[in-house]
Formats: C-alpha cells, structure tokens, sequence
C-alpha cells in the first residue's frame, strides 16, 4: 500500500527524534509562557523550559491528569488568544466537567495530515468515497476524518450518525468503498445490511474504526461480513483528536505519528518511566499543536511501544491497542 509522507513516516531513528527535540523544547516554551497551569506545575517543580536538553529531560515535567484538565474549563489551556482560535471541540462529559480543545488554523491543517498518514495506511485512496458515521458533534471523530480524507482526495459523505437504514441506503447507492465508524456501530450496520439484503450491492472495501475499545474477534467478524480489510486508528480530545496513531495493513500495531506526538511508557503507580517494550500506562505530549499544548498526559490507557521497524516500510514507533 502507499505512504503518504515517506519522508516522516520512513525517516531515520535518528532524524525522528531530532525533530522531536526541537519541537519538544519549542512545546515546553510555549506552554511555560502562555498556559498558566504548566507554568505553576513547572515552577512547583523546579523545573524551567531550559532545562529540557534531551528527550529523556522530558521526565523532568509533572505529569498532567484528567482532572487538572477539567479545572481549567472552559478555555485556560489556550496558548493563543481566542481570536487565533478557529475551531473548538469537546469531550462528552460524561464522567465530569468537559475537556475542549481550541485549534488555530495550523492545528487543522497538522490534524488533516496526521490523518491523511493514517487512512493511507489503512488503505484510502483518492479513488475512494468514505461514509463517516461518527456523529458531526462536539465529539472529535467526525471532523477529524473528515480532514485527512479530504486532504487525501477522498469523496466524503458526511451522513453522521444514526438512521441506520438510511446509512445502508446511502453506503448502496452511492457507491461508498470505505467505512468511518465506530466498531459497533460497523457490526449494527453490517447486521442491518443483512437483514436488508443488502450486503450483495455494498461495495465496501476498507473500515477504518476507532473511538472505543474493541476485539480481535469484532474485527474478523466485521471483515468476514462486509469482505473489507478494518484497521484501527487512535486519539483522544485531550491531545487532538484522532490521528495519533493507526493501523497499516499488517495490522500489527497502530504507527505514531512521531513528528506529532510523543509517546512515553509509565508505571501506573509509581509513575517511573518504563523502557520501551514494557506494558505500561501511555503518556502524550503534543509536539507541533499551537492552540492547546499538552505536556505528558496521562491517558489511562494501558499498552506497550513496539521500536522495531513494520514491514509495511515505515519507521515509526507503534503501539499496542
């Protein structure tokens, strides 16, 4: 399959984590002086934006949660003024107060990119017509995709979701070769297809799922309905969106968009950082975002980082899901 940027997504190990230093130090500037929550972390920490020399100095930094994200609601993590801000999402707020995200005109067309490298992983092409099922909302899912499948070529129709006959429909009339859904929701629609009869005139190709947990099992048995290829993408509101990582063909873990986000292993409860390879809680921190920088969040979520090279040709760091 192709790669979309070859010269990122192949580079050297060495090349990789130069511009991950410089954006790093340029990051960790950025929020010390325009985000007043990192800036009282740092100085209770004792730590100061020159002090970041190395990648591993990046452990100096206190590690953010959840929490002190939802303190600052709704917009004391801009590190721009409200005028450079062009877009603004959310968490569903469902367990708390809402997280949002505020994003300039560079973070669109950063996030655009991000997801371009993913889809074209996934096997999206400028031939293809993607029915984004993700609801049109707050949520970060929709316009997300909607970005790099543009930016790839791709005819989008944005048909949100719900309506489920409708979206079989519309996935049967017009054609439709690639599937934006949650996993879930792909199983009901591949459920509904076949109560409709359908599934004989869907021309479906490649899902690319994403937004909650799923299994192997889901996975083959949504491939062995549609007769498509379904990779897995992640991101969260808190960092970007989707497009932090996702899957190529080979399906052997979800590539990290390196140059965009950094990727740390910690232990849980002690919260020392792990050495690559070792299971672990992820930690993030935004690279290249110029709305709303975040310093080594603390995502919840447990997995490992796999350094060796895919056969897919790309270089990147992958994550387990």
């Amino acid at each position: 399959m192709a790669i979309w940027n070859r010269e990122i997504e192949c580079a050297k190990r060495s090349d990789i984590e130069r511009i991950q230093l410089e954006r790093l130090q340029q990051t960790v500037r950025r929020a010390y002086d325009h985000v007043p929550m990192y800036r009282d972390k740092m100085i209770s920490a004792g730590v100061k934006p020159s002090d970041i020399r190395t990648l591993k100095d990046i452990a100096k930094i206190p590690l953010t949660s959840k929490t002190e994200l939802r303190e600052q609601y709704p917009f004391k993590l801009l590190a721009v003024p409200m005028r450079d801000i062009v877009r603004i999402h959310a968490s569903s707020g469902t367990t708390g107060q809402p997280i949002t995200a505020g994003y300039t005109r560079g973070d669109l067309e950063l996030w655009a990119e991000c997801i371009a490298r993913i889809v074209t992983a996934g096997g999206v092409t400028a031939d293809d017509i993607a029915q984004i099922s993700f609801g049109y909302t707050l949520f970060t899912g929709a316009f997300g995709l909607h970005g790099g499948l543009e930016k790839v070529g791709a005819a989008i129709v944005p048909i949100s979701s719900g309506n489920t006959e409708r979206q079989i429909n519309i996935m049967r009339d017009f054609g439709c070769t690639t599937l934006i859904a949650t996993p879930s929701y792909a199983m009901y629609l591949a459920e509904t297809a076949e109560r409709m009869d359908a599934m004989k005139d869907i021309r479906l190709r490649v899902a690319l799922v994403g937004s909650e947990a799923s299994t192997e099992e889901m996975r083959s048995e949504l491939e062995r309905r549609f007769h498509i290829m379904a990779t897995e993408n992640y991101g969260l509101t808190e960092v970007m969106g989707p497009g932090v990582s996702g899957e190529c063909e080979y399906k052997n873990g979800m590539h990290i968009n390196e140059d965009c986000f950094l990727a740390e292993i910690i232990d849980p409860k002690t919260e020392e950082v792990l050495p690559v390879g070792e299971q672990g809680e992820l930690v993030l921190t935004t690279l290249a975002k110029e709305g709303q920088p975040a310093l080594r969040y603390r995502t919840r979520d447990i997995t490992r980082l796999i350094p060796e090279p895919c056969p897919c040709g790309r270089t990147q760091m992958r994550m387990e899901k």
